[in-house]
């Protein structure tokens, strides 16, 4: 966040509320002098709406603007105009729950004066004071293989990790599962009510749109298929469809787009639908610490395991120096890859498949040897990510590895 804020004139912080973005602004980031504003508060919100130019000059800088959307275009031009008069970096740093469709449109106006970022829940690095490392590690060939240091099954502890998530507020209160649903309960629906209706839609879509988030819910971390999405639902697909940008805009639904050696392939192939929490995600289909860790609730395990992963290499790339793309792999003759992480720069690809099992074998990895033998030397590396406690070399460049491994200093 600093190297935006020395680089750039205004910079955009987008987040999930209660993420955690009015702490980072207030004891990571203290101003010496400037000013800080909410446009929560009504009337602060009624001036920038009604002279968005003379609001923002009245703001000593720098200046941050929380919830900056809820003004509008008028206040987004404002701080351009004002920008291009005082060119000095690190002027504005807006931030927002709902990265809006409107308040994306106008960022764009922005473009050449504007870094983004955007916040999301805690890793578990996060929650542990480690320094994740694991996406470094998929690009240095040199750091296989990791040293063997997990001693007994970790399933337990990813279980309790994902009923958890990375909610600020759920992660240092220690709540009980009850107290976690009632939270996560009250979250979605104040997102959603408060936000994405006084925000984003012209009519109250509230129970509608809370049944559709449950939808996504249940089926995180699979292929999205809109026609069975807004089927479940009993909506049009072209409301579901306008229903999925404002949960993306809202930073609770995230997509994870398909890998293929060209961007036309690319897209063309369905994304995968993730929720950004798999702790809002549990509690939303009802599933518990209890449920995940029986037998018969496996396959969604599998799924919602799967997120969890994808959420935490999403949030360590966030803040990586490398520029890194995390997507999946499907080819058309069956084939698939969990997650196929990509580096921008030089094109190295890492497979990475997770597997809700304490035992990993061979055949875990059949996927990924395939896409190492197409690829030749830009694959890196492929891991099979279980819940047992051995690290397992299972081919060329291929090993088996506990899941905490993500988060872990090895």
């Amino acid at each position: 966040m600093l190297e935006l804020l020395e680089t750039f004139r205004v910079v955009h912080l987008g987040g999930a509320r209660q993420s955690g973005k009015t702490t980072l602004i207030r004891d990571q980031l203290p101003a010496a002098g400037g000013s800080s504003v909410t446009l929560d508060d009504e009337g602060l919100l009624l001036r920038a709406r009604d002279d968005a130019a003379g609001f923002i000059a009245s703001l000593d800088r720098p200046a941050r603007i929380d919830e900056f959307q809820r003004a509008g275009e008028g206040l987004v031009l404002a701080v351009k105009a004002a920008a291009d008069v005082d060119r000095r970096r690190g002027q504005f740093l807006l931030t927002g729950s709902a990265g809006s469709l409107s308040a994306g449109r106008s960022v764009e106006t922005l473009a050449g004066r504007v870094g983004r970022a955007v916040l999301w829940p805690l890793s578990q690095g996060e929650q542990r004071g480690d320094v994740e490392s694991f996406l470094d590690r998929l690009t240095e060939p040199g750091a296989w293989p990791p040293p063997g240091i997990w001693k007994q099954p970790v399933r337990d502890e990813v279980i309790a990790a994902i009923v958890r998530g990375g909610y600020p507020e759920i992660v240092t209160e220690n709540m009980t599962q009850r107290a976690r649903s009632r939270w996560f309960e009250a979250y979605a629906e104040e997102t959603i009510d408060r936000e994405a209706v006084r925000s984003l839609v012209e009519r109250t879509p509230g129970p509608e749109l809370r049944r559709f988030l449950r939808v996504l819910a249940a089926r995180s971390g699979r292929e999205l298929v809109m026609t069975e999405v807004a089927r479940d639902v009993g909506i049009s697909r072209i409301t579901a469809a306008r229903y999925l940008a404002l949960l993306e805009a809202l930073y609770i639904v995230h997509l994870q787009p398909a890998w293929a050696t060209n961007a036309t392939t690319r897209s063309k192939r369905a994304p995968k639908v993730h929720l950004v929490d798999s702790g809002l995600a549990a509690s939303l289909v009802g599933l518990g610490e209890r449920d995940l860790g029986a037998l018969d609730r496996d396959r969604e395990f599998g799924f919602l395991l799967e997120s969890f992963v994808v959420s935490e290499l999403c949030k360590q790339a966030t803040w990586n120096v490398r520029s890194f793309d995390v997507l999946h792999f499907r080819d058309r003759n069956g084939p698939e890859v969990d997650i196929v992480v990509e580096q921008r720069l030089t094109g190295a690809i890492a497979g990475v498949e997770v597997k809700a099992s304490m035992t990993p074998r061979a055949e875990h990895a059949r996927h990924l040897a395939l896409l190492r033998d197409r690829l030749g030397d830009a694959f890196t590396v492929g891991v099979v990510l279980h819940l047992g406690s051995t690290v397992v070399p299972l081919g060329d460049r291929l090993w088996a590895l506990p899941v905490p491994a993500l988060w872990a200093r090895w």
